[in-house]
């Protein structure tokens, strides 16, 4: 491979869960899991992923959810690679973590079974324009007392657009979300030198991932999807507002002519 192919991106969403939902790659995903949430390796185990099949049809679905759903051990955990940005997406991770928490239980069970859930947003936008953090993290407070209501809630925001570049081998979330904003092999292969060896064999099954054809066709089939819905939402945006556009001249001329505005002004508006 020359030192500047553009490879496979694991930020690509499919990519992305063919990374980390693989059963092959449990050990990928815990160390990933553990570094993320600073949770020591040793305490992540029966690591169950929930939907790791990406079904035929979803790749060319403009509004699939391709994201993981892990059981680990007492905790359940949603990640989602969200690649565009979305007006209303913090409700929507709202809902999501809500839903997830809701599913626990059965009806009639007790609210003792409940776990906690954590939901893992990794974002290719910035959604957080007043600081420069990578990292956010939601739970609930009490705001008069700063005082946790529970420790069932934990909601992560990772965004890649604030990721600096370089290697700092103590910080190894930046590493990690490095390794997925990358597209160059040179990019990848200068993560290397951070000798992490998990992060290492998850770019060994990358570039194994960029020599198979098959899945290169069907990461360009998921890429062609995704832009078409970027076009058709801004072909609606633009519809939309010329519409309003076009609704607000004819109302603000109707106005005009019921206050006596001479026809002639009136006239001279339209044609300005």
């Amino acid at each position: 491979m020359a030192k500047d192919e553009t490879m496979l991106s694991p930020k690509l969403d499919i990519v992305f869960k063919m990374l980390f939902g693989n059963e092959n790659n449990k050990d990928i995903l815990k160390a990933f899991l553990s570094d993320m949430l600073d949770i020591p390796e040793e305490k992540i185990h029966n690591i169950r992923i929930k939907n790791p099949e990406i079904e035929p049809t979803s790749i060319n679905e403009k509004y699939y959810r391709l994201d993981l759903n892990l059981d680990i051990g007492d905790q359940l955990v949603n990640i989602e690679m969200q690649v565009r940005s979305e007006k209303y997406y913090p409700d929507r991770t709202l809902l999501y973590w809500s839903k997830l928490y809701s599913s626990q239980l059965e009806e009639g069970e007790p609210y003792s079974k409940l776990c906690p859930c954590i939901s893992i947003n990794i974002l290719d936008f910035v959604l957080f324009g007043e600081h420069e953090d990578v990292h956010s993290e939601f739970s609930v407070w009490d705001v008069e007392h700063n005082k946790k209501l529970s420790d069932k809630m934990q909601i992560h925001f990772f965004e890649l657009k604030k990721v600096k570049d370089g290697i700092d081998k103590n910080d190894r979330k930046n590493l990690w979300l490095q390794f997925i904003r990358s597209t160059k092999k040179e990019e990848f292969e200068m993560l290397r030198t951070a000798e992490m060896s998990a992060l290492d064999r998850a770019i060994d099954d990358l570039y194994n991932m960029n020599n198979n054809e098959k899945l290169k066709e069907l990461a360009r089939m998921r890429e062609k999807a995704m832009h078409d819905k970027a076009s058709e939402l801004e072909e609606a945006i633009q519809t939309g507002r010329a519409e309003g556009e076009a609704s607000g001249i004819a109302k603000l001329l109707a106005q005009m002519a019921a206050d006596g505005v001479p026809e002639e002004i009136i006239r001279k508006y339209m044609q300005g």
